[in-house]
């Protein structure tokens, strides 16, 4: 009698394909041909409510400009009692300028998100059955391809939800006159993102590369 017996599961590798999140810069805009912040004190903001969000992201930024040659620092180390999503007025803008600058901060890298998108898309998975041999006479003789097992793949296509977010960092030079001191905007696509540690680093790259351009 014929078994089918499971050897293998194609499923796995495109699982964790999928399961990665993905993070690309899909535009940006400078003021100037080169940004020229290298010798200069970093403030790194990242607007979110979470905390742990926000001290991730802003650690693993940090660390991605430390490597590439930047002085930073992470705003919740800075300034520990402050909140990034803390609405400032108009009239109130000099006087947080007035008060970074007199902590030594020259430029604020600030991320925060702006949109995001829900999508469905198919996904398909698949495993790989092996057909075991099933020896058989013929006239008399034992068929050479009744021994030989064979393989097939059985596929499965299921609907997967996700969500694409958009984010905009935002770069000020504080040493500059007030009308020139957005220096920079670049904007990032999340792309269904699971994991945190992954995403942050991801985004991180993605955003230090744009700066070094």
């Amino acid at each position: 009698m014929r078994r089918l017996k499971l050897v293998g599961i194609i499923g796995v590798l495109l699982g964790l394909l999928v399961g990665c999140s993905s993070v690309k810069v899909t535009d940006s805009w400078r003021g100037l041909k080169t940004l020229d912040i290298k010798d200069k004190n970093i403030l790194v903001v990242s607007k979110t409510e979470e905390r742990s969000v926000q001290i991730r992201f802003e650690r693993d930024l940090v660390e991605e400009l430390s490597e590439n040659g930047f002085t930073s620092i992470e705003s919740h180390v800075r300034f520990p009692f402050s909140d990034p999503t803390e609405k400032v007025e108009k009239e109130q803008i000099k006087e947080v300028i007035t008060k970074l600058r007199n902590n030594d901060i020259d430029v604020v890298i600030l991320s925060h998100l702006v949109d995001s998108k829900k999508y469905t898309t198919l996904v398909t998975t698949g495993e790989t059955v092996y057909l075991e041999p099933f020896p058989y006479r013929y006239r008399g003789y034992r068929s050479f391809y009744g021994y030989t097992g064979s393989y097939y793949t059985q596929y499965h296509t299921t609907e997967k939800e996700g969500v694409t977010y958009v984010l905009e960092t935002l770069v000020y030079d504080l040493t500059k006159p007030s009308e020139d001191q957005l220096i920079s905007v670049i904007t990032s696509e999340v792309d269904d993102p699971d994991n945190l540690s992954i995403t942050s680093e991801d985004f991180s790259k993605g955003i230090v590369k744009n700066l070094l351009q």
